[in-house]
């Protein structure tokens, strides 16, 4: 009987690089799977360019299982936004962010707040993404990102910024530029180097956090002083003028 030949390293090689069959999942592993796939397809073409055949051939797939687990694209939106928020914790960062603002701890609130959000840029920007293109696109799943995710998070810094004007710890303004201004920073910090790529600052996260906390809470604060003079200010002139007006008669 002739002796078998030994595989060669390269055969070896090749047999290892050759695609694998998709192993077995539980169905809340496909289902989990399948969004992030989903996302992936939708980040890089776009939601007209992206079909449920594409999906489900990019997730070794049928396309009756994509069915199995989502009703259509629209289901799958839903879907993409609950896990998202599931696998950042948005919850509990919600309630986080309450318990600072309850004891007036504006470091806290901003500084945590903004390193959530780097961190999301930095371990999803897939996600991101695709909220861009869906924003560029005027695409359903912006509105509804928009009243799941972005709302809650705005009405309560809308909330706690307008409590703590009242209390002078913060700057006379519309509110809700405040809150604004808060989010928008790491917003755009994390768009412009994990998205659009177009500036990488080999900086951690906790020091641009850290940074990006100084320097909101440095233009949302004012001095003692600086309140004096602004609240004054207007005063100050009105008597001026009654004094110019009474020694002129």
């Amino acid at each position: 009987m002739p002796p078998v030949p030994r595989p060669t390293a390269s055969l070896m090689v090749r047999h290892a690089s050759e695609p694998q069959p998709p192993r077995r999942m539980r169905a809340a592993d496909r289902r989990r799977h399948l969004i992030t796939v989903a996302v992936r397809l939708f980040a890089t073409r776009g939601f007209s360019g992206t079909t449920t055949k594409a999906i489900a051939e990019a997730g070794g797939v049928s396309e009756a299982i994509i069915f199995r687990h989502f009703k259509g694209k629209e289901d799958l939106y839903g879907a993409i936004l609950r896990e998202k928020a599931r696998q950042d914790g948005y919850d509990q960062m919600i309630d986080l962010l309450q318990g600072f603002a309850r004891h007036d701890d504006d470091g806290r609130l901003v500084f945590h707040l903004v390193l959530r959000t780097l961190e999301s840029f930095e371990r999803d920007p897939d996600f991101h993404r695709l909220m861009l293109y869906a924003a560029l696109e005027g695409h359903d799943l912006a509105k509804v990102s928009r009243r799941v995710l972005g709302m809650p998070l705005f009405k309560l810094l809308r909330s706690y910024v307008a409590r703590r004007q009242k209390a002078g710890a913060f700057r006379k303004c519309q509110p809700e530029l405040l809150a604004f201004g808060i989010m928008a920073l790491p917003m755009h910090f994390g768009m412009v180097t994990k998205v659009i790529c177009a500036k990488r600052v080999n900086v951690a996260s906790r020091e641009v956090a850290t940074t990006f906390t100084r320097i909101i809470l440095d233009g949302m604060r004012v001095s003692k002083a600086a309140e004096r003079k602004i609240g004054n200010g207007p005063d100050r002139a009105r008597k001026g003028r009654k004094a110019r007006s009474k020694s002129s008669q």
